[in-house]
């Protein structure tokens, strides 16, 4: 009996080893960098304070104490620098922002790291949490079990899975979307609208494609078509709509 324990821990140690030699190989590979453009957006201004602490980016406003906090969850593969413009120009705009960089750029495996952030700002009165791809599906499955905890949720080309509907939630929710130059979403959005609040407000980004809700080099996503418009447009229209949902949230 004790040989055959130490042969299946030693099974599964070899697995264990296998799994994360395989998940680390995968994850470099595929990942989505941040470009030139997103890290320069990391160097503070006198503005807005930028601070890589651990697994969060985060961003402050210089001149001003906020009230109102951003979590955001970054898509599969996707570096969290890449969001960098996005995050701070919310920050300039008077909001803590808060990036999670996830295991093996993976927001399943973390899901509830929104917690931590909380925790760790107790100053902060309401907060939102965003998220891009799977992580504004990871978002959509925190925010179903912390609907008294939370203020608001954005998706960003993204819905929550099926298991947390949030169909009758009472939470401002926002979905910022790429869409074609008609403001149409993508079928597969379309088929989970039912997973939303009836009133959930829905924003399309007309010509916009699924990796220009960051500044990301490289990657594996493939695209459903080809852009309309440039990656710096895009980036203010999400901007701009971001800003409007957490005014609504606020």
């Amino acid at each position: 009996m004790k040989k055959i324990l130490i042969v299946t821990a030693s099974i599964v140690a070899a697995i264990l080893v296998l799994l994360y030699g395989w998940l680390s190989y995968s994850s470099e590979k595929n990942r989505a960098r941040p470009t030139e453009v997103a890290m320069a957006a990391l160097e503070p201004d006198a503005a807005v304070a930028v601070e890589e602490q651990g697994d969060w980016l985060i961003m402050r406003p210089q001149n001003q104490t906020p009230t109102t906090g951003m979590i955001v969850y970054p898509g599969a593969y996707c570096d969290i620098r890449g969001y960098a413009p996005i995050l701070k120009e919310v920050a300039r705009a008077g909001y803590l922002v808060v990036g999670v960089s996830m295991p093996f750029y993976f927001s399943i495996f973390a899901p509830f790291s929104a917690d931590d952030v909380r925790e760790a700002f107790p100053d902060i009165e309401r907060w939102v949490i965003a998220g891009h791809s799977m992580g504004g599906a990871m978002a959509g499955l925190y925010a179903a079990d912390n609907q008294d905890n939370l203020a608001g949720l954005i998706f960003w080309d993204a819905y929550p899975p099926e298991s947390s509907s949030l169909a009758d939630s009472s939470l401002p929710v926002t979905h910022i979307h790429r869409a074609t130059l008609e403001g149409a979403p993508p079928q597969k959005f379309e088929d989970m609208r039912y997973l939303f609040p009836a009133d959930s407000d829905w924003v399309p980004v007309p010509g916009g494609i699924h990796m220009y809700f960051g500044s990301f080099d490289g990657g594996a996503y493939e695209e459903v078509w080809e852009p309309k418009i440039s990656e710096q447009a895009q980036i203010d229209m999400i901007t701009a709509a971001t800003l409007q949902a957490l005014e609504r949230a606020r």
